[in-house]
């Protein structure tokens, strides 16, 4: 169907699609969130240890998305060639991710808890990527309209991050409050190793939950395809689809411009909990609100993209999104590296007393957030336009494949997004196992949370300079292709 001509789709449907979301947003921003600190505060994994297995995990995940993505365009079933891998790989995932807070408490030997770490986020990859890959594609399929496609993924986003709010930002007061040792000092709750354990059976049984849901409300999608002509699983018919893709040298623009943007990310995401609890040094309740207002704040930033793309398409949208990430990351920059305030910064008005060292904080890291918001739907919706445009000029549907080597892409560079954490931390001078660190150590990890997203971002927007589509490219393209089949018919 032309993309111009394409229906809009209901929002109840795209918010039942958008249920699979959540199960995500559980299970990888848990493990984003919360494991860097579990492996090297509680289990006493080194930072650069517990990077590289993560690192790992990761790539291996990478470099099986594109076959993923062949399989999944070429899977003939009675239920269509998405659902089936969507509600196996779903349940697969809830149960891993379990596994994962599940690590063995009676070893302290380096090389078996390094082991345990990458077996368990191997398993929970590996998972992911037989839900994920299907799950892409059918909301690809599901809004084939060029504006269409960015509601969806805005919509699809806020669900992700509205569910990272309640089980992410909140987890902090739900599972890992403060609690008082024998002695009257405070045990910050996020070095008792139980706290883990109760956080992945919720979460898991949670994610399960939202999987059937997604599943059920998808039904729709489940159409008998055993008589489609399909290319086949074969090593060949792969290799073509891999090399058309790595060809396609509009889709490298988007590939290179989301890449180093999702590598920003990666590296803010996990090197902030950091800041959070040796620099800022902010009570559980605290960090609740600062790492929740950056949900909210990419939530909105995930649905505001939605409404700028129409008004203002998808390339001038993407600048914005840069432009509010750099500003957030550059003023906390700024006020805490420049001297101009401390993170027990207060300002008495009247009787009121306000903590402006946090206020500050929290809403830098909203902004930074914000912009993040407005670019990760926004680069989706981008890729969806891609798979139409080689669908416009070849006629083979490859949603699964291009979305694949999108997040192929991606999770290479969040790899070593995880392996430069690692190697962060350890430069910033952080301890594993200490619960104070020194000033030094703080300052260090404040001034990597602060500056490494935007100098990323600046190269990001280097790149997406050069990205050509737009609504009228696509029309334009759709018109030429249609004069072509007009004149060779005639």
């Amino acid at each position: 169907m032309s993309t111009s001509a394409a229906p809009r789709v209901s929002t109840a449907r795209i918010l039942g699609y958008a249920l699979g979301e959540g199960a995500t947003s559980i299970t990888i921003n848990g493990i984003s969130n919360f494991a860097m600190l579990y492996y090297t505060q509680v289990l006493g994994l080194g930072a650069v240890a517990a990077g590289i297995a993560l690192s790992i995990s990761l790539i291996v995940d990478a470099v099986i998305d594109p076959v993923m993505g062949h399989i999944t365009d070429n899977t003939r079933t009675r239920y269509g060639a998405r659902l089936p891998y969507i509600l196996w790989g779903g349940i697969g995932l809830a149960l891993t991710f379990f596994l994962v807070w599940l690590l063995p408490g009676w070893t302290h030997s380096p090389t078996a808890l390094f082991v345990c770490v990458l077996g368990t986020n191997l398993a929970v990859r590996f998972a992911m990527t037989v839900f994920g890959i299907p799950y892409n594609a059918l909301g690809f399929e599901i809004c084939p309209g060029y504006e269409d496609r960015s509601r969806l993924q805005g919509i699809r986003m806020a669900f992700n991050q509205a569910v990272n709010l309640l089980f992410g930002a909140l987890a902090w007061s739900m599972f890992f409050r403060d609690q008082t040792g024998a002695d009257g000092a405070r045990i910050d709750g996020t070095t008792v190793t139980g706290n883990y354990l109760n956080m992945g059976i919720v979460l898991s049984v949670f994610a399960l939950v939202l999987i059937l849901l997604c599943v059920a409300a998808t039904r729709f999608s489940a159409k008998d395809n055993r008589g489609a002509h399909l290319e086949g699983n074969t090593i060949q018919a792969f290799w073509r689809d891999l090399t058309g893709i790595l060809g396609d040298r509009v889709a490298w623009y988007l590939f290179g411009f989301f890449a180093i943007a999702q590598f920003a990310m990666l590296l803010v995401s996990q090197i902030q909990m950091f800041t959070y609890v040796f620099f800022m040094k902010l009570p559980a309740d605290a960090k609740t609100m600062v790492h929740g207002g950056g949900m909210v704040a990419f939530a909105i930033g995930a649905l505001l993209q939605s409404w700028l793309t129409q008004r203002m398409d998808k390339k001038t949208t993407g600048y914005i999104g840069m432009l509010a990430s750099l500003v957030g990351g550059l003023s906390l920059f700024v006020m805490f590296m420049g001297g101009f305030l401390k993170p027990e910064s207060s300002l008495a008005l009247g009787g009121l007393t306000i903590p402006i060292g946090f206020v500050a904080f929290a809403l830098g890291q909203a902004l930074w957030w914000g912009g993040c918001g407005i670019l990760t739907p926004l680069a989706m919706s981008m890729v969806a336009d891609l798979s139409e445009i080689n669908f416009l000029k070849t006629g083979v549907l490859k949603d699964g494949s291009y979305g694949a080597f999108f997040t192929f892409i991606l999770k290479a560079c969040m790899s070593a997004g995880l392996l430069v954490t690692g190697w962060l931390v350890d430069l910033s001078g952080i301890i594993s196992g200490a619960a104070n660190q020194t000033p030094q150590a703080a300052f260090n990890i404040a001034v990597m949370t602060f500056l490494s997203g935007p100098a990323l971002v600046i190269f990001s927007f280097l790149i997406l300079r050069k990205y050509p589509v737009d609504r009228f490219y696509l029309k334009n393209l759709e018109q030429t292709l249609s004069r072509v089949k007009t004149g060779a018919g005639g």
